[in-house]
């Protein structure tokens, strides 16, 4: 219960009822965690700017839910609060400077880093990758990526356009692509299309995750025959965490061995020896009831490699590279794990 008696379930629905700011700030002061980051929630846009250095404090807060709606908070706050967040970087110690550290990344990504910030995010995840060379890690999959047959990381740059390749671990790599794939974004905003993230040489294959061309508008089974020309053998996959989309395509060549998207059936080319007695997911007729669905993981496991967990021989490490609309727009803003 709160000091007035009142249960903490009730306070925080006063709280999201309440329109008094001052009532909000005192409430993330609130000793429990659910009040704290229900208050939190109440700032947002011009509120939250105008109450910017009082919510900083959250951005240290001991729980992590508290901490994900004070940085949902700044993020909206855009680059007017970013003078505030680089002087707490120079002038606060401890979990409020790092706070700040997330809060810049977060408003603005990791163009409005200082030099210094920069030079030690590098360092540490240099030390990161050499810590996960062995590791496994699983990888959430949502979105689309490609396998090109080959080891040759550079010559995919190049091949692809990309430019100014970051090294990132693992976990990194696929932080950016979940956060650029699920960021909300106005249309004339440069933030699915502005980076890229490319794998180390994995059991002769190297990974694109991301749209390495301009805005998505060329269609994969053209991306794919125009890899697999220079490559020999390019593919695509595609998997939703929330809607049942999968896709694959498969190019040999040149040429297009294979295409199936569950959401354009009527589109798909070919076949492959994997899909025998399995059912495709979007068919739902009475002979595919006994068959189990494929999905793209499955064919990437039997065709390339399954990224769902990073394990075999992987040499080198991944990067972060920018795109043209990268280079000329920035970097995507929002806090990624390392």
């Amino acid at each position: 219960m709160d000091m007035d008696g009142t249960p903490f379930d009730e306070l925080a629905a006063r709280i999201a009822q309440s329109d008094d700011a001052g009532f909000h700030l005192a409430a993330t002061r609130h000793p429990d965690a659910m009040v704290r980051r229900v208050a939190a929630s109440m700032f947002r846009g011009e509120k939250a700017l105008r109450h910017a250095r009082e919510l900083l404090p959250l951005l240290a807060d001991e729980d992590h839910h508290v901490r994900q709606e004070a940085l949902w908070a700044f993020g909206t706050m855009g680059p007017d609060v970013l003078p505030l967040l680089h002087e707490t970087r120079r002038t606060a110690k401890g979990a409020v400077r790092r706070g700040a550290l997330a809060g810049i990344v977060e408003v603005a990504g990791p163009d409005a880093l200082s030099p210094a910030d920069r030079t030690m995010i590098e360092r540490f995840i240099r030390v990161k990758i050499e810590e996960e060379m062995y590791g496994t890690e699983e990888m959430h999959l949502c979105g689309g990526w490609f396998a090109i047959r080959t080891d040759n990381q550079a010559a995919v740059l190049e091949v692809c356009g990309l430019r100014d390749p970051a090294p990132v671990t693992k976990i990194l790599g696929g932080s950016a692509w979940n956060n650029d794939h699920h960021a909300w974004a106005k249309d004339d905003e440069h933030v699915r299309c502005a980076r890229v993230y490319v794998t180390g040489a994995w059991d002769g294959w190297t990974l694109v995750f991301g749209e390495p061309f301009a805005h998505a508008e060329r269609p994969v089974t053209e991306i794919c025959a125009v890899l697999s020309a220079v490559f020999g053998e390019a593919h695509y996959y595609g998997m939703s965490c929330g809607d049942g989309w999968t896709a694959w395509c498969i190019a040999d060549s040149g040429e297009i061995v294979r295409y199936y998207d569950a959401f354009k059936p009527e589109d798909q080319i070919g076949e492959l020896d994997v899909e025998n007695g399995r059912g495709l997911p979007h068919d739902w007729s009475d002979e595919n009831d006994d068959l189990d669905d494929i999905w793209a993981t499955e064919v990437a496991e039997e065709l390339s490699v399954d990224p769902t967990y990073f394990e075999g021989d992987v040499e080198g490490h991944g990067v972060l590279a920018l795109t043209q609309c990268g280079r000329t727009y920035g970097s995507p803003k929002g806090l990624l794990q390392i």
